[in-house]
């Protein structure tokens, strides 16, 4: 279970939205004052996310709470939609390399065409299978209850 700490800013009911803080390792670099990296990152990158999820127990708006992500949800979810794609992208090129000099295409990038358009086929796939599956593997629970402000 992936953990973190979030603050409750809206109460409805059993449902609550937490906000939390989105860490950066820059903010720990001894070359974050000469970083472009580091600049452009806090420069656009957002501060804080939202989350809306189920309480089991009653809180206030400002309370702290701990709140956890399956790893197992995550972690199925990258492998399906980064791993499989590559893996496609892979065999997709290799026999395009070989397919495509039989229709006289002999440049290796004529192979990039087909392998490109199965590895979007592929990701279009796994990304709507993966939106059928049962949410509750991705979806965040309270962990801890709340403490004062």
């Amino acid at each position: 279970m992936i953990k973190e700490t979030a603050t409750v800013v809206a109460v409805d009911g059993d449902t609550i939205v937490v906000e939390a803080a989105i860490k950066s390792t820059c903010n720990s670099c001894q070359s974050q004052s000469d970083c472009g990296t580091g600049v452009v990152s806090r420069a656009l990158a957002p501060k804080t996310q939202q989350l809306a999820l189920t309480s089991p127990m009653p809180v206030r708006i400002g309370q702290q709470v701990t709140v956890g992500i399956p790893e197992e949800g995550i972690l199925t979810a990258s492998a399906w939609l980064y791993l499989l794609p590559l893996v496609v992208f892979i065999v997709g090129f290799s026999v395009s390399s070989y397919a495509m000099p039989l229709l006289s295409l002999t440049h290796e990038l004529w192979a990039v065409l087909p392998s490109s358009l199965l590895t979007l086929i592929a990701y279009r796939t796994i990304a709507a299978r993966l939106s059928q599956l049962d949410k509750s593997k991705f979806q965040p629970v309270l962990l801890v209850g709340p403490s004062a402000p």
